[in-house]
């Protein structure tokens, strides 16, 4: 291997080979085709990198030569990673490099794009440029890269790419990877490769997800979902966590939720109907921060690294185990350690925990931990001895609940037995629970606290109906500046109660589909290796 490559793995810090590059590197090194699949987050972008960059340096290409290696991704956003990884450990050769995603003039495209080297692209744009572009050919192609296959066959892009496929020289070599081997990756494969090496890295492996990833379960009517959340983000404030929802619009109305709710860490929001630039932004924001919680649809479930991501929580069940696998793999990348929490309703429990099972997936059913530690606390101090300095019936249980990131003070029935023994026998005592109320629901609080937790959460738990019309008022106007033409008008920022960091201030889009589906794409750039 070329020094310069190896000085450019060490400048961006790659130490560890993985083993997905271990088996397909070599292979790829001696002109092979390779059909690979490995769990997500093993390192599978270095392993068509590297041979990327070493194949044109031993045919020592340069611009005069043409278009070398083409690498296609399903999404935006993943072409745009696949591109930065590009940069950083091909900076010392002297090959060019674009990235082609749609958003500029096609002919701006056009004027650059016969220079390239190493092209990255994503199926809709690239076949645009085949069919509109005269002088954008691949006739001297060495490599083709397919990224995330089923992924690309799942968005729809199955006659795409065969018109893609159609328009490239048959002398070529061809990586091909997925997470999945469906029957249309398979025909996908059968298409594009010829007599390939298959590379099965956790083929035999006991669990199909990381042995690193601690994953757990909890059921939660769908009514007490929200509230369960955050819960779990005021009980987390120093983790970065990432939320997945089913639907753009959900991201986006929760978004501003939480935003006026203040949990008291950044939040930010990414999904499928922001511009691309926006998605950028978001996504450099959230790996710059130390702790924050992202909420996103499943646009940010393949592909992306999202470096030290301590949770994945999945407040909306995923379509399928395939979905949930892709979404835990946010976290305990590359042999680190990380959490997924997945989120039922009593319906869903049944069916999706025998899906997980089926795709050997391990994962377990936990109570509500902020829950089972009041329980305990309270327990604790009941049975002290010394009932002059331990008295439970005196505690601030709301208070106590409130510091947990509990909205409302759970049921303690072992404590309500006692209580009704000593009220049976002194009627007259007075306490906390003297006063208390349960509701349909198990919970309970005292008339006082049911005032004191209305006072509190009239301005951060809930959304009065003034503030959401409010909310539709600006959405309505957002909406109708961006169809007018008129630029956008930037809001302060909301700043997190008790906090520092920054809440990022939500913007209406306009609607679009995930992905490049669309005829105008809102981002492009065609970027040179220094």
């Amino acid at each position: 291997m070329c020094t310069l490559f190896q000085k450019g793995l060490q400048e961006a810090q790659y130490r560890m080979v993985t083993e997905i590059q271990r088996q397909t590197i070599g292979l790829a090194l001696q002109g092979k085709d390779v059909l690979g699949a490995a769990k997500t987050g093993s390192g599978k972008t270095l392993a068509f990198i590297v041979p990327a960059l070493e194949i044109l340096y031993r045919e020592q290409w340069t611009s005069l030569d043409g278009l070398g290696v083409l690498i296609i991704s399903p999404t935006r956003e993943l072409a745009y990673q696949t591109f930065e990884v590009l940069r950083k450990v091909g900076k010392n050769h002297d090959f060019s490099a674009g990235l082609v995603i749609g958003g500029k003039d096609l002919k701006q495209e056009a004027s650059r794009i016969h220079n390239i080297n190493i092209l990255i692209c994503t199926p809709g744009r690239l076949l645009q440029h085949m069919d509109e572009t005269s002088y954008f050919y691949a006739s001297d192609l060495q490599m083709l890269i397919l990224d995330e296959a089923d992924r690309i066959l799942d968005m729809g892009f199955a006659d795409t790419m065969n018109a893609i496929i159609e328009n490239l020289p048959k002398k070529r070599q061809t990586l091909l990877f997925s997470a999945t081997q469906t029957k249309s990756v398979k025909d996908l494969a059968r298409l594009s490769l010829k007599d390939p090496e298959y590379v099965w890295v956790h083929e035999k492996a006991k669990f199909s997800t990381p042995a690193t990833l601690e994953q757990n379960y909890i059921v939660c009517e769908l009514h007490q979902k929200i509230s369960m959340l955050y819960s779990f983000l005021r009980s987390h404030l120093n983790k970065k966590s990432i939320v997945f929802f089913a639907s753009c619009k959900e991201v986006q109305y929760l978004f501003k939720v939480f935003c006026r709710l203040r949990p008291g860490l950044p939040i930010l929001a990414l999904h499928g109907k922001q511009q691309q630039m926006k998605r950028m932004e978001v996504y450099t924001d959230f790996v710059r921060k130390k702790s924050a919680v992202l909420f996103a649809t499943d646009l940010a479930a393949r592909g992306l690294d999202f470096p030290a991501v301590n949770w994945v929580i999945q407040f909306d069940c995923p379509e399928d185990a395939n979905t949930y696998i892709h979404r835990v793999g946010r976290t305990a990348r590359y042999k680190e350690g990380g959490e997924a929490l997945l989120v039922l309703i009593p319906s869903e429990e049944n069916g999706m925990i025998q899906l997980l099972s089926q795709k050997k997936v391990p994962i377990n059913k936990i109570k509500r931990a902020a829950m089972i530690c009041f329980v305990s606390y309270l327990r604790s101090v009941y049975l002290m001895k010394n009932k002059e300095v331990f008295d439970v019936f005196k505690l601030p249980t709301s208070e106590f609940a409130l510091s947990l990131g509990l909205a409302v003070a759970p049921r303690v029935r072992f404590l309500q037995k006692v209580q009704k023994k000593m009220l049976e026998n002194e009627p007259e005592r007075e306490g906390p629970l003297r006063r208390t109320e349960q509701t349909e629901e198990g919970a309970h609080v005292g008339n006082e606290d049911v005032e004191e937790c209305r006072a509190l959460f009239s301005e951060t738990a809930m959304l009065r109906g003034e503030e959401m019309k409010k909310l539709s008022d600006r959405n309505s106007e957002t909406e109708d500046d961006t169809s007018s033409g008129q630029p956008e008008t930037e809001e302060e920022p909301v700043m997190v109660k008790g906090s520092k960091a920054e809440c990022l201030q939500f913007f209406e889009e306009e609607d679009g589909e995930d992905g490049d589906t669309k005829d105008v794409d809102v981002l492009t750039g065609l970027y040179y290796l220094d």
